[in-house]
């Protein structure tokens, strides 16, 4: 009799059963499926990845998991728009976002070695710094950023003698609270200083025609490169030309 009256149980769907033996799927299996939209205008000869990190919230046995969004160099400015998870299931468990890292990409000529990045975040927060903006009332936070162009003379072996440069960018992030970002919408901005600084102070001098650098000079510690008065200049290679003056070559 005991055998029959167990046959007469309705069967749990296998999910549910699965859910009610981790005691983990009430509250934030009902927040699986958040999002929020990442979007904003990136300058010509640019990209963006995002790359957001997720946590286990729950009982599983589980790891941290990364997904990656990204875009493609365009020679005009253009957009970007990505649709980020806060919450989602992997398998039995129970993910949520802890932080989003941002590498903005730029490059200025055809080389690979003609390209570099800086870094941003996205960070996470159960609370936002008293000085952070929160949302709008039409569930939007616009920031925007500014990246310049750092010039130096390459070191390195391959192009030495050459013109290469570093990205900087600043405003490249904000915090977000955790408890906000479901269903909002984060618009993250670029755009480009026109102005190039040198990588390294005092190692240039502006001149009316432009940027002319200092000659190097070998010291007990080695080479080494300063601005002298009177200062001393040397010449560079830019496009295959022999310059001493950036960014036009000739003065």
């Amino acid at each position: 009799m005991k055998s029959d009256s167990l046959l007469l149980l309705p069967r749990l769907p296998v999910l549910t059963a699965a859910c009610l033996l981790l005691s983990a799927c009430g509250t934030l299996g009902s927040l699986a499926g958040e999002s929020f939209i990442f979007e904003g205008e990136l300058p010509a000869d640019f990209s963006l990845k995002a790359q957001a990190h997720y946590s286990v919230v729950n009982d599983c046995d589980g790891r941290s998991r990364v997904k990656t969004f990204e875009t493609e160099y365009q020679s005009q400015p253009h957009q970007y728009r990505f649709k980020i998870p806060v919450h989602y299931r992997d398998g039995f468990c129970e993910m949520e976002l802890g932080r989003v890292g941002l590498h903005t990409f730029g490059r200025y000529g055809e080389q690979d070695w003609q390209q570099t990045y800086d870094n941003g975040e996205l960070r996470i927060v159960d609370e936002l710094p008293e000085s952070a903006p929160g949302f709008q009332a039409d569930g939007s936070l616009t920031r925007q950023a500014e990246c310049a162009w750092w010039f130096q003379i390459s070191h390195a072996r391959a192009r030495k003698g050459q013109i290469s440069k570093l990205l900087n960018c600043t405003g490249d992030g904000a915090y977000l609270a955790i408890g906000e970002v479901p269903d909002k919408t984060v618009r993250l901005n670029f755009r480009v200083n026109p102005e190039e600084k040198p990588a390294i102070d005092e190692t240039w001098i502006e001149f009316s025609e432009g940027w002319k650098p200092c000659a190097e000079e070998d010291t007990s510690k080695g080479k080494w490169i300063w601005c002298r008065n009177p200062p001393q200049f040397r010449t560079f290679e830019m496009n295959g030309q022999e310059c001493t003056v950036y960014p036009n070559c000739t003065e």
